[in-house]
């Protein structure tokens, strides 16, 4: 199929559909993200992705995920390639991401809410837990590849733990797939050795020089959390156990579950059930807000407020 791109002004010609750029929505070391109309029709709006040089590689791990999980935020509609570039068509989310949300704490001297990283720590462990039953690595775990949704009717303290109702539009989207890792295409077992060399994410099997698989994203993961409770990024001290050996622990934690869910996703050996882990430690953080319907009524009002501050 011949293709062509043609930019006049703001109107990128592409195939045989026209998108109107509307303006930069974001970008990085190789690629800009825009926020763009589809035939000039301003109900209709896509996010195009433009890299350069080309890197069909997201796109795969796109519709793999499209494929093995039938429940995604994020529509990949296409992707098209060029010598130079490759532009990726896909749905657009304008109401910020996880970095966003904890710097609007962060900028008035303050931590987010305990109960909105409780919720936002449910929704990552939820999407982990996910990713890994279908055998994919994110490789790339990090707040500002994490969308903000928002529910489009008022919340309720029913559906919260099973996520339907308002509380199934609620929540995050994991975008930005560069660094995923298809471990279908792998033997079983296997391991990887190597460094992101992203400041503040190597997890401690990358810092050690030792062979890591999903380790990289649970520990990316942890960072997150420390983020969003101590506006700080983790450091970890590797301590003699009570039982032998040695354990990983942040610096600092708070309470009980913090405490559960750092001990136990830093220091998961190389053949534990990591998907049964984080279903457990997931359901630890539902049940406690369950336990209370004032804390989901406090995390609605969060929220709402959120969403207002971002001008979401």
């Amino acid at each position: 199929v011949n293709v062509f791109l043609l930019i006049v002004q703001t109107v990128v010609l592409t195939g045989c559909t026209k998108y109107q750029i509307i303006g930069c929505a974001g970008q990085g070391g190789s690629a800009q993200v825009y926020k763009a109309y589809v035939s000039c029709n301003p109900d209709d709006v896509v996010a195009l992705k433009i890299q350069k040089p080309a890197f069909p590689w997201e796109f795969y791990m796109y519709r793999q995920l499209d494929q093995r999980i039938s429940d995604k935020e994020v529509k990949l509609w296409s992707c098209y390639l060029y010598s130079d570039c490759s532009i990726l068509v896909c749905d657009y989310l304008a109401n910020g991401t996880l970095q966003d949300a904890k710097n609007s704490f962060a900028v008035i001297g303050k931590s987010m809410e305990e109960v909105l990283c409780i919720y936002y720590t449910i929704e990552m462990l939820y999407m982990l837990e996910t990713l890994l039953g279908v055998g994919i690595v994110r490789g790339d775990f990090k707040p500002d590849n994490l969308l903000i949704r928002y529910a489009r009717n008022d919340f309720t303290t029913d559906g919260f733990s099973d996520r339907s109702g308002p509380w199934h539009d609620q929540g995050l989207c994991l975008v930005d797939w560069g660094r995923g890792i298809d471990m279908h295409l792998f033997p079983d077992n296997m391991e990887f050795k190597g460094d992101c060399r992203t400041s503040g994410f190597r997890c401690a099997e990358m810092q050690e020089n030792r062979p890591w698989t999903f380790q990289v994203d649970t520990y990316g993961l942890c960072v997150v959390v420390h983020l969003m409770l101590h506006n700080s990024y983790m450091e970890i001290e590797k301590k003699l156990s009570p039982e032998g050996g040695y354990i990983y622990q942040p610096k600092y934690w708070n309470a009980e579950l913090w405490r559960n869910l750092f001990t136990k996703r830093l220091n998961s050996g190389p053949r534990a059930n990591d998907k049964k882990l984080l279903q457990d430690l997931r359901e630890s953080f539902q049940d406690y807000m369950s336990s209370d319907p004032l804390l989901i009524k406090k995390l609605s009002g969060l929220l709402v407020k959120q969403r207002a501050t971002l001008g979401a």
